[in-house]
């Protein structure tokens, strides 16, 4: 099979797998819901409120020590306003594609917990940085950060022989995983990644930065948004934040280092313990939103008693 047929056999597989190929409704609903302006927590609401697992998940969170309410939240629509809607969708789109791939573990000897974790650093690293940079849409580059290697995983579960040779050969010839899945695939995670997220009609710049986020300055929609994912991978691999197949770290081009603007040390290199500090204050701060989506427990705030 030539590179190009099997490159046409791995998308159709990509787009066209049952269950896989559309995000579940109510998440799409949700996400068109929260970018649209004239959207109110209470239309919001009744729609959260026919799933009883992400209704749970949103009052979990809303009553978590992290936001500190002083009363209990018991209503969806409080927990809506208390949580700001792009938190809402952060938490409803991740549980969702976490959840989706879990359930679905093939035995490859990859390790799903510790790619997650490099996956959702990622994410929050994207925020940081955003916020950092006042890039407009916050939101937006976590979800770009959490799913930029999901490519990987449509090869780990339904490519599986060749996901394993991908592993064999990083780990007897230590190559990059994406110059083994040149090598095997003919065709890259980014790739693969793009088509899934282009059939759950995400926006065009988010599935551009996926396609792009190893190569960035080629981005055709948004070079600062892939750049940010770029540098968010990097940082999450030098800071050792779980883990995404290889433990080879790329060398950020200068070009990279300009759009950013980022952060030089007296020997004219990037600050790395400065975006690492920051990455791990970052990541402490998002600790109960990373244990939710994740369906682990986090404490709940203690109610505050006012006496009269």
């Amino acid at each position: 099979m030539t590179d190009f047929s099997k490159k046409e056999k791995i998308k159709r597989i990509t787009q066209g797998i049952l269950g896989l190929s559309a995000l579940p409704t109510i998440i799409a609903k949700m996400i068109e819901l929260v970018d649209n302006p004239k959207t109110s927590a209470s239309t919001l609401g009744k729609l959260i409120s026919t799933d009883q697992v992400l209704t749970a998940r949103v009052l979990k969170l809303a009553n978590s020590a992290f936001y500190g309410f002083p009363r209990r939240i018991s209503t969806i629509n409080l927990a809506i306003v208390v949580l700001g809607f792009d938190t809402l969708k952060d938490l409803g789109l991740s549980f969702s594609i976490i959840n989706r791939f879990s359930s679905n573990i093939r035995d490859t000897g990859f390790d799903m917990s510790r790619f997650w974790e490099h996956s959702i650093g990622c994410g929050v690293a994207g925020k940081m940085l955003a916020k950092r940079y006042r890039y407009r849409i916050t939101g937006e580059v976590f979800v770009a950060g959490l799913l930029h290697d999901i490519g990987k995983l449509v090869v780990n579960q339904y490519i599986t022989e060749d996901f394993k040779k991908i592993q064999k050969k990083v780990n007897n010839s230590g190559v990059s995983f994406i110059e083994a899945e040149k090598e095997i695939l003919g065709v890259t995670h980014a790739e693969i990644g793009k088509w899934l997220v282009e059939k759950w009609n995400l926006p065009s710049q988010l599935c551009d930065s996926i396609a792009y986020h190893h190569k960035p300055l080629m981005s055709k929609k948004n070079r600062f948004l892939a750049s940010i994912i770029n540098f968010s991978d990097y940082l999450c691999k030098i800071a050792n934040i779980g883990y995404s197949g290889d433990d080879i770290i790329p060398e950020i081009s200068p070009e990279i280092v300009k759009v950013l603007k980022l952060k030089q040390n007296e020997d004219g290199d990037i600050d790395i313990d400065f975006y690492k500090d920051l990455l791990y204050l970052e990541l402490d701060r998002a600790e109960t939103f990373i244990n939710i989506i994740q369906g682990k427990d986090v404490p709940e705030k203690k109610e505050v008693k006012i006496k009269v």
